[in-house]
């Protein structure tokens, strides 16, 4: 591929959370088109960091392990001054929540990586741009998360279901999206 940089097209959707008696519900709007670049710089950096993913699993598994240690010194410490139990078992829930975190970063790190080695050079290239695009994109406006569903090919071949299922969309909501996905001109 000999491109100096990807171009995304999306369409936000903006999803306010709204806590009451009955539980939380989901509350969201169709938002507007936004282009992203990445250049292939930034995804091929993306790429190796996910093939060689030591810098990334210690940056993810850094707290846990923190807590890991915590835990493993108040059930030790704590025993040879004969401390009280609720402390000590303080101790072995944080040592179950590190071993616990670090075992589930490590398994997302590894799941990515795979999938990645599994694409063609291309797809991988893209797929590791999107999540460039991804990690630089607003994350928030205001009090709403914002999701981005790209508008391409394969977003249009889905049926609202499937679109509900893999950005978290109600399905009035997928819908709408879709109906609007498809009215755009193409710039894929």
């Amino acid at each position: 591929m000999n491109i100096d940089e990807f171009v995304f097209h999306v369409l936000e959707v903006h999803t306010l959370h709204v806590r009451d008696f009955n539980g939380e519900r989901l509350i969201q709007s169709l938002g507007n088109f936004q282009n992203y670049k990445v250049s292939t710089a930034c995804a091929e950096a993306e790429a190796r960091a996910v093939l060689f993913p030591l810098k990334r699993i210690l940056k993810k598994c850094l707290p846990f392990l923190v807590l890991f240690l915590i835990g493993v010194i108040l059930i030790f410490t704590l025993t040879l001054q004969n401390e009280i139990f609720a402390v000590k078992a303080l101790g072995f829930i944080a040592s179950f929540v590190g071993v616990s975190g670090i075992i589930s970063e490590c398994r997302k790190i590894f799941e990515t990586r795979k999938n990645l080695k599994s694409m063609k050079p291309d797809e991988a290239l893209k797929f590791s741009a999107w999540q460039c695009m991804l990690k630089t994109a607003p994350k928030k406006f205001n009090d709403n998360d914002i999701t981005y569903i790209p508008i391409d090919e394969e977003t249009l071949k889905l049926k609202p279901e499937e679109l509900a299922q893999k950005y978290n969309l109600l399905p009035a909501i997928s819908k709408k999206a879709l109906e609007i996905i498809s009215h755009q001109p193409e710039s894929f």
